[in-house]
C-alpha cells in the first residue's frame, strides 16, 4: 500500500512541475498544517526560489509586488480557513491591475466540510469575480493519468493567469491526513521550461485606418495611467506633436521627452479651462490617473473622439464621454500608428501645453512648499538613474502628482492603484525590493496611516535594502481637503490619528530610523541613506495645518493667475 503522505506531495509536485515548466519561479509561503504537502514540494524543488511570510495578508501584497516587478506569475500557497480569506485584499489589487498570481489553497476534505470540523469554512470560488479562473480539485490520486493531469494543470494556471487579461487564478486543493510522508522522495529533478504563446493584439487593416483618420492632423492629448511605462507611446506623442499627461505611476513622467507634461493638476482647475486647450482626440492607456482636475478636464472634452487602449477588452467611462475600447497591445497599437507616419497637429497646439507646464514649474521654485512637496522634489532629484519608486495611496500620491515635475531617470515607478486601498502598501514594496535586480536604490514613500495598516511587513522589510520615507502627518490629511472635515466629529471618525513612537517600532524590528521635520535635515538624513544599505526609515514629521494653508495657497494663486492670463 503506497504512503498518503507521499500521494499527497508527488500529486503537489506534478502541478508545480507544471508551473515550472511554464515560467513560474518564484512562490510565496506562509505556515500551516494543512498546506504541509504544498509546502514540502515547494521548497524541495530546485526551481523555485521560497519565500517564507507568516502573515498572509502580508505575504500575498508581497507576492503581488514581485509580480508587478517580474511581470511573470508568482505562486502563493497558505492553509485553509481564514489564511485563505486574508489574501482577499492583494487579490482585489492584482485583479484591478492585472498581476498575475497563482493562489494556491489548502483544504479540508469533504468529509470535514459543513460538520463544524476545525479550521474549515467554505472556500468554493471564495474569490468570486475577483479572480481569472477557479479550479477545485479532488483529493489526491496517485495514477499516472491523474498526475500528468495536475502538470498540464499548472501550465494552464499561468496561461489563465497571463496576457491578454492578466490577474489571478485560485486552485482549491483538499488534502487528508496524514501529511507528511513516512519517506522523503529523492531528489527531485528539473523539468524542461517551454515558453508559452501570446498573441500580439493588433487592429485591422479597416480599423487602423479609420482610427488614424480621426487623428492625424488633429489636436490630440495621450493620457496615461498608472501601468504604462511603453516607450512607443512617446514615440507616437512626439509624432503626433501632442501632450503626454503622464500620471506619476505611469512611470513615462520619468522618461526623456518635450511631450510629457506633469503639472496638469495644477494648470487644468479651473473649471472654464482655456478653449486653446479643448482637444479633438483622446488616446488613453493605463489606469485612471490620480488627479482630480484631469479627470474634471477630461469629463468636458464632450466633442473629442475618445478610446481607451485595453488588451483585456475592458469598458472605461465618464459621464456623457462615450469613451470605445481598442482592444490591442499597448506597443503593438503604438507601433501599427507609427508606421503611418501620420500628419502632427498644428506646432501651437503642444507649445500651449508646453508653456503652462513651465510657468506652473517657474513658479512652484520661487514659492515655499508643502514640506511633503520639497521632500518629494529633493528625494526625485538625489535618487539614482534606474531606480525603482513605490508611491503609497492617498496624500503621498497626490503631492507626487502636483510637484513631483519630469525627469529623465527612468524611474521604476509603482503603486496600488487598482482599488487605491492604503493597505499592504509595504509588504507590496518589500515584494518590490526583493524581486528588484537594477543599478538604482529602492524608495518607498508612504503616510503614516498606511504604514499602520501594514506593521506586520517591518519583519519581512529589515531584510531588504530600501529607504522608507514616512509622511507623518498625524493621520488622514486627505480628509483635510474633503467635506467632513468641517464636521465635529471629523477628528476622532474620519483624521484618526494614530499615536506611535515610530522610533521604538523601527527598532523592535532592528531598523535605522531617522526623525526629521524640515527639508535641510531631510536631506542629510536621504544622503546618508542612498549611501547605506538594508532597511532605512526616515519619518518626515509634518505640520498639517501650515503644510495644507502652503498647499491650498499656491492653488488659489495658479487658479487667480490663470483667470488674468486667460
Amino acid at each position: 500500500m503506497m504512503d498518503p503522505g507521499r500521494i499527497h506531495l508527488d500529486s503537489c509536485q506534478a502541478l508545480l512541475d507544471g508551473l515550472v515548466s511554464a515560467g513560474v519561479s518564484q512562490v510565496v509561503l506562509s505556515p500551516g498544517s494543512r498546506n504541509t504537502p504544498l509546502t514540502l514540494a515547494s521548497v524541495l524543488h530546485p526551481q523555485l526560489q521560497v519565500q517564507t511570510v507568516v502573515d498572509e495578508r502580508s505575504a500575498a501584497f508581497f507576492a503581488l509586488g514581485m509580480a508587478k516587478q517580474t511581470g511573470a506569475a508568482v505562486a502563493l500557497v497558505c492553509t485553509s480557513g481564514t489564511a485563505v480569506a486574508n489574501w482577499f485584499p492583494a487579490v482585489v489589487e492584482a485583479n484591478r491591475q492585472q498581476i498575475p498570481l497563482i493562489l494556491l489553497s489548502a483544504d479540508r476534505p469533504w468529509e470535514l466540510q459543513q460538520c463544524q470540523s476545525n479550521q474549515t469554512i467554505d472556500q468554493i470560488k471564495l474569490f468570486g469575480g475577483q479572480v481569472r479562473a477557479f479550479h477545485q480539485l479532488s483529493t489526491a490520486d496517485p495514477s499516472q493519468a491523474a498526475l500528468r493531469r495536475l502538470h498540464t494543470l499548472g501550465r494552464q494556471l499561468v496561461k489563465e493567469a497571463s496576457s491578454p487579461n492578466a490577474g489571478p487564478v485560485h486552485v482549491n486543493i483538499p488534502v487528508r491526513e496524514p501529511l507528511v510522508p513516512v519517506d522523503l522522495p529523492e531528489p527531485i529533478q528539473p523539468v524542461t521550461v517551454r515558453k508559452q504563446f501570446v498573441p500580439e493584439l493588433l487592429l485591422t487593416a479597416d480599423d487602423l485606418q479609420e482610427l488614424a483618420a480621426d487623428m492625424a492632423g488633429k489636436k490630440g492629448v495621450i493620457v496615461c495611467g498608472y501601468g504604462v511605462s511603453e516607450a512607443q507611446v512617446l514615440q507616437l506623442a512626439q509624432q503626433l506633436a501632442c501632450p503626454v499627461l503622464a500620471d506619476p505611476l505611469s512611470g513615462l513622467r520619468f522618461a526623456s521627452s518635450e511631450t510629457v507634461i506633469s503639472h496638469y493638476d495644477l494648470f487644468l482647475r479651473k473649471p472654464d479651462s482655456p478653449r486653446q486647450l479643448e482637444a479633438e482626440w483622446i488616446l488613453y492607456f493605463g489606469g485612471l490617473p490620480v488627479s482630480q482636475a484631469l479627470h474634471a478636464y477630461l469629463e468636458r472634452q464632450t466633442e473629442a473622439c475618445q478610446w481607451w487602449v485595453d488588451s483585456a477588452g475592458r469598458w472605461m467611462d465618464r459621464p456623457g464621454n462615450a469613451i470605445e475600447t481598442l482592444q490591442a497591445s499597448k506597443q503593438a497599437l503604438c507601433e501599427q500608428l507609427l508606421a503611418l507616419n501620420m500628419q502632427p497637429s498644428d506646432k501651437h497646439w503642444l507649445q500651449e501645453w508646453r508653456a503652462l507646464e513651465q510657468r506652473v514649474e517657474q513658479q512652484l521654485q520661487q514659492q515655499l512648499l508643502p514640506l511633503e512637496a520639497q521632500v518629494v522634489r529633493h528625494a526625485l532629484h538625489a535618487l539614482p538613474d534606474q531606480s525603482l519608486l513605490f508611491i503609497a495611496n492617498s496624500m503621498s500620491v497626490r503631492f507626487m502628482d502636483a510637484y513631483s515635475g519630469v525627469s529623465n531617470k527612468g524611474l521604476l515607478v509603482h503603486g496600488n492603484r487598482g482599488a487605491s486601498g492604503i493597505d499592504g502598501n509595504l509588504s507590496t514594496l518589500d515584494g518590490l525590493a526583493c524581486a528588484y535586480r537594477g543599478p538604482g536604490k529602492v524608495l518607498g514613500i508612504v503616510g503614516d496611516l498606511a504604514f499602520f495598516h501594514d506593521l506586520n511587513a517591518l519583519a519581512l522589510a529589515r531584510d531588504q535594502d530600501m529607504i522608507v520615507l514616512l509622511l507623518n502627518n498625524q493621520g488622514g490629511g486627505i480628509f483635510d481637503f474633503l467635506p467632513q472635515h468641517v464636521l465635529p466629529e471629523y477628528e476622532a471618525c474620519w483624521r484618526t490619528p494614530v499615536i506611535l513612537d515610530h522610533q521604538q517600532l523601527a527598532g523592535a524590528f532592528g531598523i535605522v530610523h531617522k526623525r526629521v521635520q524640515d527639508v535641510n535635515a531631510f536631506a542629510e538624513a536621504f544622503s546618508l541613506a542612498l549611501d547605506n544599505h538594508g532597511m532605512q526609515l526616515i519619518e518626515i514629521v509634518i505640520d498639517s495645518s501650515l503644510s495644507n494653508d502652503l498647499h491650498r495657497n499656491i492653488i488659489g494663486q495658479w487658479v487667480e493667475h490663470k483667470e488674468h492670463s486667460s
